[in-house]
């Protein structure tokens, strides 16, 4: 059985809710580039600055710090695509979506947790 498109009228906001739900899934989807880079440049101890400690994070803590964020960027992208697609289904069926899902919040609070733990951990390495 082949899927048809179903065309959704544009009444309202319709259009510009949709732009939305794309924007906010382009935003995460950046922070978990943005993770993973910076998850990548803890593990290859790669600095912006050279400085003359050859060592400055050690090797464990540098590891769980990369891997925590590394498991943020995936988090983001799921709580990315779970918004999307709540968010399309609700446009889909015209039922108002005014209030962020449950999920999502729970997600991207643990996300922004790891950014603030990382922080005071990279700061108390120096």
């Amino acid at each position: 059985m082949a899927l048809r498109s179903q065309m959704v009228e544009n009444r309202g906001s319709t259009a510009r809710d949709f732009c939305m739900l794309e924007r906010n899934l382009l935003s995460h989807t950046k922070l978990a580039l943005l993770l993973s880079l910076l998850s990548s440049s803890v593990l290859l101890r790669a600095r912006l600055v050279p400085e003359d400690d050859p060592n400055p994070m050690s090797g464990t803590t540098g590891t769980v710090v990369a891997s925590l964020q590394f498991a943020a960027a995936l988090a983001a992208i799921v709580a990315g695509v779970w918004e999307y697609y709540c968010g399309y289904w609700d446009i889909r069926n015209m039922h108002a979506f005014l209030v962020a899902v449950k999920p999502h919040l729970a997600i991207i609070s643990v996300v922004a947790a790891v950014v603030f733990l990382t922080c005071i951990i990279v700061l108390s390495e120096h």
